[in-house]
């Protein structure tokens, strides 16, 4: 009688020649957002690292909150953050300055020209100093392939990208691993990896996680809490 096979050649018979390392079964990186109906949805838990995010939405409907919400968390790691001013500048809630450590996040002044965006982005991707990078996007601010070679120096260097815009034709650019759509009473989740989309969160369990965040991190400071 022939001797058994050793499992790990059976195995292998089984799956083929190349089967799947460890690393390539763990899931993909992100950075959590703090706001758990979200990081609990996300295979990344929270918003990819390495990749393309886009929050969908104009002034006022909870985008740059719920990027500001992910500094906080990003800042209790001690790591570095950047934004980019544009016609949208950032101006952290009376809420999240409590949590946003000024002292790890780095504002860029507006470029003066529309072309010197890409530039920015490219370089401060390259830099590898910082574990997202976000700015709002406006009508003709970056082409196709600069997104593209964005998405590619983000997966290079394992940045979270995160650009916010009005613009409805960015929803449906395949170039994006995340899209949100932000209209302050909801929270429409339009692509997400391995998750059945579209997924539609009411706005006000969004900001009642922040606001519980805020009060949870006060009340540990301070022993009080706030009215």
């Amino acid at each position: 009688m022939s001797e058994p096979k050793n499992i790990i050649e059976e195995l292998r018979e089984r799956m083929g020649q190349n089967p799947m390392s460890l690393d390539q079964l763990k899931p993909p990186e992100g950075v959590a957002t703090g706001i758990s109906i979200f990081d609990d949805f996300f295979l990344w838990r929270g918003l990819p690292k390495g990749d393309l995010t886009l929050l969908h939405g104009k002034p006022g409907t909870g985008a740059t909150s719920l990027w500001l919400q992910t500094v906080a968390q990003i800042h209790k790691s001690e790591k570095w953050v950047a934004w980019v001013n544009s016609d949208w500048e950032l101006l952290p809630s009376s809420q999240l300055q409590e949590k946003v450590d000024l002292e790890r996040l780095l504002v860029v002044k507006k470029p003066q020209q529309p072309e010197q965006l890409f530039w920015i982005l490219q370089e401060m991707l390259s830099s590898g100093l910082f574990e997202m990078i976000g700015c709002h996007l406006s009508q003709f601010s970056l082409k196709h392939h600069q997104i593209q070679k964005l998405k590619n120096l983000a997966r290079l260097h394992r940045v979270a990208l995160v650009l916010i815009s009005h613009l409805k034709q960015l929803v449906v650019n395949p170039l994006f691993a995340l899209v949100i759509e932000c209209q302050r009473e909801f929270y429409t989740v339009r692509r997400a990896l391995h998750r059945p989309t579209p997924f539609t969160i009411a706005g006000s369990m969004v900001h009642a996680d922040i606001s519980y965040e805020v009060q949870h991190q006060y009340r540990h400071q301070t022993g009080a809490y706030l009215c």
